[in-house]
Parts: structure tokens; C-alpha cells; sequence
């Protein structure tokens, strides 16, 4: 079984403490804008979503890069900042918008679970976040994601109706 990152809208706080550990991790500073981790905020829904790379099996965001800087390693995306060309085609490859780019190193980045042990679930205090194994493939990660977006913005259209 694989382990995979997850993250639970309802319990998230919107916080962003996952953000400033893991600029903190992977840059020695707190700073959301160097995060691979994103919170998704809607204040007037009252909805937050971490959004973080999913290391979906057929990873669209390697699949469209022209210097093949992206790779798939033990079930991990990666990125390697070296052959990175700053082109930014994975970013608008990315079906999650998971892929971001740190703009003083001239790459994109992603998250890459901290090597199996993600910081940013250390950190959660809610328990939004967390890392568990699973027997999901990506495809039913993908549909149950969407499945529950779904469900959170249809009930926010009744509301407006």
C-alpha cells in the first residue's frame, strides 16, 4: 500500500500554518509565497482547501515539460530544479493547480511529500491534513475530491437561489 497526503475541507481553519512550515522545510524561511502547499480561502463560504500535488499516476505536469525536469520516482513527483527551464507549461498542466513556482531559483516546485514524512501534517492542529495509507488509485482520490467540491459549491448555489 501507498501512503498519500490528504486533506479534509471541513476541518481545515484556513490557518495556513501548513504553508509557513513548509517555506520553512524547503527554504529556511517563513514565507507562504515559497509553500507547496496552498490554501484555497472563501471567506464568505466559510471554506478552506489545502491544495497540494496529488503525484497523480500519469503526472500531465512531466508529461508537457520540454526539458523532461519532471519525473516520477517511487510513486513521487518530482522536480529537478537543474534541468528546470522556468517555461511554466506545468503549471497550466497541473489539473489541481498543485504546481507553483519559486521565482528567485527560476522553477517550479511541488510538493513532494517531504520525502514520505510531510511536515505540514505534523503541524496541522485541526487534522485537516494527513498522510495514511491507502488502496485508492488517483482516479478515485481525483473523483472523491471533486465529488465533495461538488457537493460544497452546489449547496452554496441553493443558498443563492
Amino acid at each position: 500500500m501507498n501512503k498519500i497526503l490528504t486533506a479534509d475541507p471541513e476541518k481545515c481553519t484556513g490557518c495556513r500554518m501548513c504553508e509557513l512550515v513548509c517555506s520553512m522545510k524547503k527554504h529556511g524561511e517563513f514565507n507562504p509565497a515559497m509553500s507547496r502547499i496552498t490554501t484555497i480561502i472563501s471567506i464568505e463560504d466559510g471554506f478552506y482547501l489545502p491544495v497540494f500535488c496529488f503525484q497523480c499516476d500519469d503526472y500531465p505536469c512531466g508529461q508537457v515539460c520540454p526539458s523532461a525536469a519532471i519525473s516520477r520516482d517511487d510513486g513521487v513527483v518530482r522536480v529537478d530544479e537543474q534541468k528546470c527551464i522556468g517555461c511554466k507549461m506545468c503549471l497550466l498542466a497541473c489539473p489541481f493547480g498543485a504546481m507553483s513556482f519559486y521565482s528567485e531559483g527560476g522553477y517550479a516546485i511541488n510538493c513532494d511529500t517531504c520525502d514520505r514524512d510531510p511536515e505540514c501534517v505534523k503541524f496541522c492542529y485541526p487534522k485537516a491534513l494527513s498522510f495514511k495509507e491507502t488502496e485508492l488509485s488517483m482516479h478515485h482520490k481525483k473523483k472523491s475530491l471533486a465529488h465533495r467540491l461538488k457537493i460544497i459549491y452546489g449547496e452554496k448555489q441553493k443558498m443563492l437561489d
